[in-house]
């Protein structure tokens, strides 16, 4: 059973504080209003950063979020991640170079890795 986490944040934007209750492992971001600023603050891998309104909708559309009082979450909590493959060879990297020279998309990029 995963526990509760308590996270202790602060704005990006304005530097106001917030405090988020979250089941450990169960989400890969979140996001929240800031009460002072009204940004968009999300949360991810220990990182903290401002989303612009446009983003947020695109994360609604790939990833269905559901709001929790000022948070939004994922309604998928957790994707099936393919096991990479252990051995690096050239093609992968010339592969991997061609990738990074012609995606313009971060999110493409991404999923394409």
């Amino acid at each position: 059973m995963d526990k509760t986490v308590v996270l202790k944040l602060r704005c990006p934007k304005c530097n106001s504080p917030a405090r988020a209750e979250v089941k450990e492992r169960m989400y890969k971001f979140f996001i929240y209003i800031c009460p002072r600023c009204q940004s968009n603050v999300v949360n991810y891998d220990n990182k903290t950063d401002i989303l612009s309104d446009k983003y947020v909708e695109t994360l609604s559309k790939k990833y269905k979020l559901q709001f929790s009082g000022r948070a939004i979450f994922p309604k998928t909590l957790k994707k099936k991640v393919k096991k990479p493959s252990t051995e690096i060879d050239k093609d992968k990297i010339t592969d991997l170079r061609i990738l990074l020279n012609t995606e313009t998309d971060l999110d493409d990029l991404i999923s394409k890795l």
